[in-house]
């Protein structure tokens, strides 16, 4: 600090020296004791540029007393800007540093920001989520608190869409994963290939583009038949930039190469989730914000085949039930419907009606619309409107368990504080099945259908 403020000490001297010089050239004539001080001049400039080298290279004082520095000798400013550019180098090297250690993924314990999507391993033992923090996770269901065993670190904005599918003698149990990057990542499935704790990272990657909002495996996939051990997955993405929306399904070789099998930019408006229907011809369900189901050729040309109108608002989810024969949604204009997906007719079979917009939906491995089983809904309001929403249910973020027969609510899963988000379908859980829900308030839960808390990620 001394050092600066000796050197403004000499540039005030010297910059007096230079006005009296000024007064010379128009002619004025100075007193001794002014000559003095201009005799003075070169020691001062000495000192200045003796003071002017020791000064540190990221010190502004010389672009602030621009006329001082160019008094210097050449050589002196050649020296400052060379030390001034190598601390900008410097610089900019520790600024790289602290970003890449900002940047480097951490094990997550459990998600910091809203779960977007759940999925289950084939066996049943975990359950996989992915948020708007950037990362999916990895959950053990061994206990009733649930435990992050791996972390999946590769995505630069937030995940929406998460999907893993069973091993095969090939290839193991692949986890895709979709972001508003525009990249689907495939990662390996298996907790246990992976060490306790463990943060992964992606093995394959695809450019999408636009916001990924939806993937699925194919269900009906031979694996055992199937001649390369390839898998086939369906996407559905949001518009971004120049990439319009769009739904498209890819065949994902056993080293992780994608093949686009079809593509489809010609849909009434984004995908807000999706299912795979068989049959005669296998084809693609997707929920849209027009209140219409639409029905897709799975394969080239992905053809539109049908469309149903089943709302009078956004469809926000879509299920299956076991049988692959009736279709279940969740609407906007807070009613659940089941549709029968198995004859050319697509007749509604049962209406459930909620007191609230619904995001999610799951139904029980006995449901049969209007006569067995149970149907879980689930929403509440957008979480933007929730803080305003003068209507608001007290109970506005239960997962309502209702009777398939006749819509009456039997039991809820509650302790969600925002939005949920997702719902699934937990068959071999519990004593007569489970689900689980995800929600805006970053919180995962397993609920038996009795509205018993049976796994969460937080203490009760």
């Amino acid at each position: 600090m001394h050092l600066r403020k000796d050197y403004l000490k000499v540039a005030k001297k010297l910059r007096e020296i230079l006005k009296l010089e000024e007064r010379i050239s128009k002619g004025e004539k100075l007193d001794p004791k002014q000559l003095e001080k201009i005799a003075a001049k070169g020691a001062l400039l000495k000192e200045v540029t003796v003071l002017a080298v020791k000064l540190p290279g990221d010190t502004d004082i010389f672009s602030k007393n621009q006329d001082i520095t160019d008094l210097l000798p050449p050589a002196s400013q050649r020296d400052i800007e060379k030390k001034r550019k190598q601390e900008e180098e410097k610089k900019q090297r520790r600024n790289e540093r602290q970003e890449e250690e900002n940047n480097k993924p951490e094990f997550m314990c459990r998600h910091d920001r809203p779960i977007l999507a759940v999925c289950v391993s084939s066996d049943g033992r975990h359950l996989f989520t992915c948020s708007k923090d950037k990362y999916a996770i990895c959950w053990s269901l061994a206990k009733t608190l649930l435990k992050s065993v791996v972390t999946f670190a590769g995505h630069n904005g937030a995940v929406w869409a998460v999907d893993v599918c069973p091993p095969s003698p090939l290839v193991p149990a692949w986890l895709a994963t979709g972001s508003a990057d525009g990249k689907v990542m495939l990662w390996q499935g298996e907790p246990g290939r992976h060490g306790a704790g463990a943060i992964a990272s992606p093995l394959h990657t695809l450019d999408h583009g636009g916001i990924v909002r939806v993937l699925k495996w194919c269900p009906f996939e031979d694996y055992q038949a199937s001649s390369d051990g390839g898998r086939r997955l369906a996407s559905a993405s949001e518009k971004l930039g120049s990439t319009p929306a769009m739904i498209a399904v890819w065949h994902v070789s056993p080293k992780g190469v994608f093949t686009q099998i079809m593509q489809n930019k010609d849909i009434p408006t984004k995908a807000n989730d999706l299912q795979w229907g068989n049959g005669a011809k296998q084809k693609l369900f997707t929920a849209h914000d027009n209140g219409f189901v639409g029905v897709w050729l799975a394969e080239s040309p992905g053809s539109l085949l049908k469309t149903i109108k089943v709302h009078s608002a956004a469809i926000s989810a879509l299920c299956l039930t076991m049988g692959g024969t009736t279709l279940v949604t969740a609407s906007k204009d807070s009613t659940s419907a089941a549709v029968d997906v198995s004859q050319p007719s697509t007749e509604t079979l049962a209406t459930y009606k909620w007191n609230r917009p619904l995001n999610a939906v799951a139904v029980s491995a006995d449901f049969k619309a209007g006569a067995a089983g149970t149907i879980v809904v689930a929403g509440g309001k957008d979480a933007r409107d929730v803080t305003r929403a003068k209507d608001m249910q007290e109970d506005e973020f239960e997962s309502k368990v209702m009777e398939a027969a006749s819509g009456e609510p039997l039991a809820a899963g509650k302790g969600h504080f925002g939005p949920v988000h997702a719902l699934l379908s937990l068959p071999r859980l519990g004593s007569s099945g489970a689900f689980a829900s995800v929600s805006e308030d970053g919180c995962l839960k397993v609920f038996g259908y009795d509205g018993l808390l049976l796994h969460s990620d937080t203490l009760q």
